[in-house]
């Protein structure tokens, strides 16, 4: 099937979830390359964050909870991940996370494919969205592991002060983990257990930690006939 053609079918959703530094974006990429050529699209929670543009203008970058999922325009989000269960191709809003904000102007086409790979934090914790996903899986990672690559993830990446990360840690990311996205653990279809896959920084995953994390994955997509 060229990749611009429709599915004949909706397309199937695999949801892929976990806290924050879980390691579920690596997860999410090796899926989608393991799974070439076959057609597939990588949906991003994280692309639906609402725009500065959203808040009054004295509200601080401080003062929003980024973990809550009232941070992401969720109906929008909902409506472009049907459209293309469906078949068809939309765009989606490319966020700045240094800037905290949509870049204007700019969205990233999205083919519509066989099989969709849907990851994020909630991707789990919406209601609205749980009709349309085929297969749930959740990345359960250790507290102290997840904060320590979000850590390096946003000092050495985005340039983040160490203080700001654990003040945002401990007031809204750890709470909004338990409130929101922690629970969605039990009505996972495949709980992975990460024990160390390096999932920021630059220390590159071996192979093993890589196929280790999909194997149950695929095992289920094979049992299902999905691939």
């Amino acid at each position: 099937m060229s990749k611009s053609s429709s599915p004949a079918s909706p397309a199937f959703v695999v949801a892929i979830s976990g806290g924050s530094g879980s390691g579920k974006s690596t997860l999410a990429h090796a899926l989608e390359s393991a799974l070439r050529p076959r057609s597939v699209a990588l949906f991003l929670e994280d692309a639906y964050y609402w725009p500065r543009s959203h808040y009054p203008p004295d509200v601080a970058v401080a003062d929003i909870n980024y973990d809550d999922p009232s941070s992401k325009d969720n109906k929008a989000l909902v409506a472009d991940l049907a459209k293309l269960k469906s078949g068809e191709a939309i765009t989606q809003p490319r966020y700045d996370f240094e800037r905290h904000d949509t870049v204007a102007g700019v969205a990233d086409p999205l083919a519509p494919a066989d099989l969709i790979i849907f990851e994020g934090i909630h991707t789990l914790s919406l209601p609205e969205a749980d009709p349309l996903i085929d297969l749930r899986v959740f990345v359960d990672t250790p507290d102290d592991l997840r904060l320590a690559r979000r850590i390096r993830r946003d000092v050495l990446e985005r340039g983040r002060p160490i203080e700001s990360v654990l003040g945002q840690y401990m007031s809204t990311v750890r709470p909004a983990h338990y409130a929101h996205t922690f629970p969605s653990k039990f009505k996972a279809d495949l709980v992975i257990a990460d024990e160390g896959l390096p999932a920021y920084g630059d220390i590159a995953p071996t192979d093993r930690a890589v196929a280790r994390m999909l194997a149950p994955v695929l095992n289920r997509l094979e049992k299902l006939g999905v691939v």
